[in-house]
């Protein structure tokens, strides 16, 4: 016969649950166990017993009149294609037997259970839910395993609320529940939002299994979902105390849990304490955490050392600028300078260039040197941002108003993606010459170099020729833009045509910059690159011919006294691959 129809589910986490697994894959769980449960003892042949095949029985049982054996045959016929995999049959005769009527309430209740289980395996939840509850209303002592195997076909079929009421009769009955049971319940109320009867289950289990971790953590979780922050922190708290172990990610909810309880010293000094221990992992993230914990406790000192470790370890400039600002408070002059100077070893987003300027040229002010203070005032007057308190600087020194050539280009040790870069020792004596000088004739002819930021790639090869591929284009970037997006990632710069090495030797590469996290596939690849210092050319509009438009930036280039590196790249600066062009050569 059939063994017991409550299935063996795998439990499933609750802090797995917190990160919303996708109901999918807990169908496919269910699925398995269902179907691992199913089968037919050896043995139980009525064909054999009463001499008659499977075969003969069928076309007899509808000529049976005598109820009992009309059921039984009936139930024989289910239980054979049961194991043949011929659900529909099985089905069929399941119905064929119990609407016979010949067995007692106790067999039936069985049928009913196996015939649940057969819509399961066929993926007809609402059936399998109508009967288990035909099963249930069978005047006779209930088991815990109908109310969860009803419960899980109404968490198939989405309805939440029904889920809670198929469970909650267990409680009301005092039915007792095995371990495997009561987190099999658990995971169901916690997908159906009843956290209230998951808090009791955690309860019971921690009191069945003190030592497991899981369950620890969970109630802490559980918590958190109704609101009830204290008791979460006191939960995790007499965790610790009992030497439960900690993930990174529980000590970090045991940080905030300290905070959000107005405790920020206390959940600075676990942070602290775990970065020592080497607990959880010494990265930006953390060490930004712990920042924002001691800048909350009022310890200033402390939280300036933090701050220093998130942003060397980040490289974020927002960081870098809040640190200059935190340094300034505390007059630290020098500390100031040092920090926005590693902050503009890279080129800058452009919308950070008015305000490192400043911070910059505040600390150069204050260290003695006017005249790089000046110039760093006016590049932050140049560009949105921060230009009306450099100009209240400007103001407060009695500088000299910018001249031409000052106010024409930003020349920095910050510098944006249009700007000149120098060295803080030139920076003071850098002036580019005014348009109307005679150099400016030659001006012209010089070649503009820049280093462009490492990218994070999502490109394709194609073995065609640069003519060829420009006027695809559009099409290819519409393409990518889509693969990239589906992949998890998305767009984060313009579209590129890279060559590596000699031309014609190897594949053209076209190329999107991207953030997030994409995956790689087939067509699409992923690859990390450097920083790039190149020679560039910017050519708005049309480009009647690409490869004329390369020879002579190549030969401007060369003549320039450069070495190329092997490397180029076309930027398509407008949308899809549309007018206007950046040329970038790799050089040494």
């Amino acid at each position: 016969m059939l063994t017991e129809l409550m299935p063996a589910w795998r439990y499933l986490p609750l802090l797995l649950l917190l990160l919303a697994a996708p109901l999918s894959g807990l169908a496919q769980d269910n699925e398995g166990q269902y179907r691992s449960k199913i089968r037919i003892e050896s043995g139980a042949n009525l064909g054999a017993g009463t001499g008659l095949s499977i075969e003969e029985l069928e076309r007899q049982i509808a000529s049976i009149s005598d109820a009992y054996a009309k059921s039984s045959a009936g139930r024989h016929l289910a239980r054979h294609y049961v194991e043949e995999g011929e659900y529909d049959k099985a089905i069929e005769y399941y119905r064929t037997a119990l609407a016979a009527a010949g067995l007692a309430d106790v067999a039936n209740r069985e049928m009913l259970r196996e015939l649940a289980q057969v819509y399961l395996l066929s993926e007809n939840y609402a059936a399998a839910a109508d009967t288990l509850e035909r099963a249930l209303r069978i005047k006779l002592v209930p088991q815990v395993g109908d109310y969860l195997l009803l419960a899980q076909a109404y968490y198939q079929l989405g309805n939440l609320s029904r889920v809670v009421a198929a469970l909650d009769p267990i409680r009301a009955q005092g039915l007792a529940l095995t371990i495997a049971q009561k987190r099999q319940a658990l995971a169901l109320y916690y997908q159906a939002g009843a956290y209230n009867r998951c808090e009791e289950l955690l309860q019971q289990l921690l009191v069945a299994e003190p030592d497991d971790p899981a369950t620890w953590h969970q109630l802490a979780s559980v918590y958190l979902q109704q609101g009830k922050r204290k008791q979460a922190l006191d939960q995790l708290d007499l965790a610790r105390e009992k030497g439960v172990p900690f993930r990174e990610q529980d000590i970090l909810l045991l940080a905030d849990l300290h905070a959000v309880n107005g405790d920020p010293y206390g959940a600075a000094e676990i942070i602290d304490i775990a970065l020592g221990a080497k607990t959880i992992e010494a990265n930006g993230q953390n060490y930004r955490k712990l920042f924002q914990f001691w800048l909350q406790a009022r310890e200033t000192e402390k939280a300036t050392v933090a701050l220093v470790g998130a942003a060397r370890l980040s490289g974020d400039i927002e960081l870098y600028l809040y640190l200059a600002q935190l340094q300034m408070e505390q007059e630290s002059w020098q500390a100031m300078q040092q920090t926005m100077l590693r902050a503009c070893e890279r080129q800058l987003a452009d919308k950070y260039v008015s305000r490192a300027n400043l911070l910059l040229g505040i600390s150069q002010l204050k260290l003695g040197d006017r005249q790089a203070a000046r110039r760093s005032f006016i590049n932050a007057t140049l560009i949105g941002g921060a230009s009306e308190q450099a100009g209240k600087w400007l103001q407060f020194m009695e500088a000299e108003p910018a001249t031409k050539a000052e106010a024409r280009r930003i020349v920095s040790v910050c510098y944006g993606s249009r700007d000149k870069r120098v060295s803080a020792t030139s920076m003071a004596q850098a002036v580019e010459p005014d348009a109307d000088d005679a150099a400016a004739a030659n001006a012209t002819a010089t070649v503009a170099v820049r280093t462009v930021p490492r990218q994070t790639l999502f490109y394709t090869e194609y073995d065609k020729s640069p003519a060829e591929l420009a006027g695809e284009m559009k099409n290819l970037g519409m393409r990518m833009a889509v693969a990239l997006l589906k992949s998890g990632g998305r767009v984060d710069g313009p579209l590129q045509l890279i060559s590596v090495g000699p031309p014609g030797e190897n594949p053209l590469q076209v190329a999107f910059p991207t953030a997030g996290a994409p995956r790689a596939g087939k067509q699409y690849k992923i690859r990390q690159v450097p920083a790039f210092k190149c020679a560039y050319l910017v050519h708005e509009g049309e480009v009647e011919s690409l490869e004329e438009l390369w020879r002579d930036f190549l030969a401007s280039v060369t003549e320039a006294g450069y070495q190329p590196t092997g490397e180029a790249r076309t930027v398509f600066l407008a949308a899809g691959g549309g007018t206007g062009v950046e040329l970038q050569l790799g050089i040494e």
